[in-house]
């Protein structure tokens, strides 16, 4: 008898100490309210200095960047793109590249990585105008992509190849090579295991990148009809992952978005009354309840990645959308334009 409550008495110690015999799974993150079908413009922020074609969020720095024609990075603080103080809406501009920037991308911590015309790949550490270090691929490089952790870079090229760099040294971490034209999106997984890249031989590609190989191969190229010749190529040219992994949207220039399961290669659905022309970016809002999606067509567009319908049509570019990005923890979407303005739409329910 005395035994067994010496037992008890040490194994509610010992519980006592390390916690309890089943741990409970973490509780999934969770993100401020949105609607996106009442998503609004809410900022429009111009001094551009020419068309841009990229965009993305510091959130160390604070700094909302966008890439542009004249090889300038455009950066405005976090105060003007919510519109706290409207003096700060004009850009601070720092030449990178001797000609136009083809890609960005933001890395961990307040550092950025810019690829261009000048076959360059630099790594910034803003707001310092100092490159602290530069890559070279040889081949000029139209997609950037960095993963979640911040330590690998991925490139891809004109040739075909995406070049793996560990960061932030970085060192050479291998190259992935399978397609057969220019690469024009890349994009790691959230846990950073696996790439999705997509080409303009019409392909997009999952990668496994501790084992630096190919997994999967998606081609959205229709059967043509009997008797008729192949029907062309339809370059795919967005990527992106939903936050849990589980999806991958990939756009192309006819202006479709498919969803893909990457776990077998399936298309899950394709979503319809899409873009009449060139898909320029797509991006998972954090919480993977809704996909927005840019385009050619001088559209900016919000979907419910579950069902394939349209949440709405955000409307008051007047030229190509190239590129957009989440920020506020979900609550605001900024996307740039040929127009020479960045617009920032409040996602927020309305009272």
């Amino acid at each position: 008898m005395i035994f067994r409550c010496n037992f008890v008495g040490s194994l509610v110690a010992l519980l006592a100490i390390s916690g309890p015999l089943f741990s409970q799974p973490p509780k999934p993150r969770m993100w401020p309210p949105i609607n996106p079908a009442q998503a609004r413009l809410d900022q429009t922020l111009g001094g551009l200095d020419g068309p841009c074609h990229a965009i993305a969020v510091n959130e160390a720095a604070e700094l909302l960047v966008v890439a542009g024609e004249h090889g300038n990075l455009l950066s405005w603080p976090r105060s003007a793109w919510m519109g706290v103080r409207v003096g700060e809406k004009a850009p601070d501009a720092m030449n990178v590249h001797d000609g136009p920037i083809t890609a960005l991308v933001a890395a961990s911590g307040s550092t950025l990585a810019t690829a261009g015309s000048d076959r360059k790949i630099h790594l910034w550490s803003l707001p310092g105008r100092d490159a602290k270090l530069t890559l070279d691929t040889g081949q000029m490089v139209r997609a950037l992509a960095v993963s979640a952790d911040g330590k690998k870079l991925a490139a891809g090229d004109d040739s075909g190849t995406i070049h793996l760099f560990e960061l932030p040294e970085g060192k050479p971490a291998g190259k992935l090579s399978g397609h057969t034209d220019w690469i024009l999106a890349v994009a790691f997984s959230p846990d950073g295991k696996q790439l999705a890249s997509g080409g303009h031989d019409g392909q997009v590609l999952l990668w496994d990148v501790p084992g630096a190989k190919k997994l999967l191969a998606f081609t959205f190229r229709p059967a043509p009809p009997a008797n008729t010749p192949p029907l062309p190529i339809v370059p795919i040219t967005a990527v992106t992952f939903r936050p849990d992994g589980k999806a991958v949207a990939g756009g192309d220039s006819v202006g479709q978005i498919h969803l893909l399961n990457p776990a077998d290669g399936k298309l899950i659905r394709t979503m319809q009354a899409g873009h009449t022309s060139t898909v320029t970016g797509l991006a998972f809002h954090p919480s993977g309840t809704a996909l927005a999606s840019s385009g050619k067509d001088r559209a900016l567009k919000l979907w419910n990645p579950e069902t394939g319908q349209l949440f709405v049509n955000l409307e008051g570019h007047t030229s190509w959308v190239q590129g957009l990005v989440f920020l506020e923890k979900g609550t605001r979407l900024a996307s740039v334009s040929t127009d020479q303005t960045v617009r920032v739409w409040d996602l927020t329910p309305k009272k």
